[in-house]
């Protein structure tokens, strides 16, 4: 079976640069139990959320560590995944960083990313994009800007030049220890809904399909058909909606790795497909290889 992952990370996407003493394993934290559970366990609420939001940093912190290129490349061995996309994160990671790494790794596709603050962020992302990478990953949380900055509503007018897809994070998570819920909020789903409208002829990726907020997604995935969606992070139940909200072809396989081990979300997609083998192809690579080869054309 083929596989394309088509969200990864490597590096430091949550202070910048090269990891700081990287891990060559990954460490057990009580907010594996996200994982385990096949993502069912997906936060605490009431009384016990504030502990939820310290067990999601304190998770997300340990396997950010974890993110190396020799690591994703053991594990896509592991999981025979053939190809797997690097989602950089400006201003910590960018698709120039990413391609220098990868230059000679055919099994690696980069992606682009720009900080919509950033008065040069027009020419860093036409670099990138000259340069191979094939779309273009924005992440508002941690970004630190909310869905309807100008900013993105500019980086996407250079996008629709190149014709490439765009990747945004959906879902609020807590990626640090500070009480953050304004910055939180900016994965919110329902908040894209003006950026969506106003790019009907860009092919948008909704990560995750909302994590906790999948409800939103599945509005907007019925309402707007350049939109898509991957099923990193994602429970089988949410999945199985979202192929009624999406439909098959809108559909993407992810991981999230580091965040994922990258076998779990494999299982889960392979019940997702059971006994529809056209279905299992375009989940797990069909789909993602058809918005890979836009760029260009």
């Amino acid at each position: 079976m083929r596989i394309i992952d088509f969200h990864t990370h490597i590096d430091d996407i949550l202070y910048g640069g090269e990891l700081i003493e990287p891990y060559s394993e990954l460490v057990w934290t009580p907010g594996d139990i996200f994982e385990w559970s096949g993502y069912r366990v997906a936060g605490l609420k009431g009384p016990l959320e504030k502990l939820s939001h310290h067990i999601e940093a304190i998770y997300i912190h340990h396997r950010n560590q974890f993110g190396t290129l020799q690591n994703i490349l053991r594990f896509m061995e592991r999981c025979q995944i053939e190809k797997s996309v690097l989602l950089p994160i400006a201003p910590f990671t960018d698709g120039m960083q990413y391609l220098k790494k990868i230059k000679d790794i055919p099994s690696l596709i980069s992606f682009a990313s720009v900080h919509p603050k950033d008065a040069d962020k027009e020419s860093k992302l036409k670099s990138q994009l000259d340069a191979g990478c094939l779309g273009v990953k924005l992440h508002p949380p941690l970004q630190n800007c909310p869905p309807d900055d100008p900013g993105y509503f500019e980086i996407l007018e250079i996008v629709r030049d190149y014709n490439v897809p765009v990747i945004f994070h959906t879902g609020i998570v807590h990626y640090y220890i500070a009480y953050q819920p304004t910055r939180y909020s900016y994965g919110e789903p329902r908040k894209y809904e003006k950026l969506i409208q106003a790019f009907a002829d860009v092919p948008i990726v909704l990560a995750h399909l909302g994590m906790r907020q999948a409800e939103q997604v599945l509005e907007l995935g019925r309402k707007y058909h350049h939109l898509y969606a991957d099923g990193s992070n994602q429970r089988l139940k949410l999945l199985k909606q979202a192929v009624d909200a999406f439909g098959k072809d809108r559909l993407i396989f992810g991981s999230d790795f580091p965040a994922s081990r990258q076998s779990i979300p494999i299982k889960i997609g392979l019940k997702l497909t059971k006994n529809d083998p056209e279905f299992q192809e375009k989940y797990f690579w069909k789909n993602a290889q058809s918005l890979l080869e836009m760029a260009g054309k």
